[in-house]
């Protein structure tokens, strides 16, 4: 009965909990991203917190599971890379 019910597990089970994981991943490295935005005005403290989204970001990298995350995690990285140049 349990090899019978394995059988009817959901397939899209899986592709819907990687989605949801990359979900997370990405709010944290939004987070970070948007903190730095919010203080790109001031550059002093905006510098430290660059730091931890890049390295949030590079996190995501490497823990993200769905092709399409890729594209966002670029997308985060520019505006990073946009205070950065606002802040050398």
């Amino acid at each position: 009965l349990a090899l019978a019910l394995g059988g009817c597990e959901d397939p899209n089970k899986k592709a819907i909990e990687k989605i949801g994981h990359d979900e997370e991943v990405l709010r944290k490295a939004g987070a970070a991203v948007n903190e730095v935005v919010r203080n790109a005005a001031d550059c002093e403290v905006a510098k430290p917190l660059m730091t931890e989204a890049y390295q949030r970001i590079d996190d995501a990298r490497k823990e993200a599971t769905v092709p399409a995350t890729q594209p966002t995690l670029d997308t985060l990285k520019s505006q990073v890379d946009r205070v950065a140049q606002a802040c050398p």
